[in-house]
């Protein structure tokens, strides 16, 4: 009876040490990961194609938002 309660600790000591390294390491990978992101940037649509892009790579005009498109600046 001794013996499998001495077990029974081992296999619960290994598994809550695997749970606390497993914990620290998606702590790391959380951390690296919100490092390298820029903040969002608003998301516009483009009057004469419709496709979507950033703010800062639109041309802002009269009748709205161009995209940097040869056919959509030249209209």
């Amino acid at each position: 009876m001794g013996k499998i309660i001495f077990w029974l600790v081992v296999v619960f000591v290994a598994l809550f040490a695997l749970r606390l390294y497993n914990a620290a390491k998606a702590r790391k990978g959380a951390a690296r990961r919100s490092k390298g992101h820029a903040p969002p940037q608003l998301m516009v649509r483009c009057v004469q194609c419709g496709v979507y892009l950033p703010e800062p790579d639109a041309r802002a005009t009269a009748h709205g938002y161009r995209c940097r498109d040869p056919v959509c600046v030249e209209t």
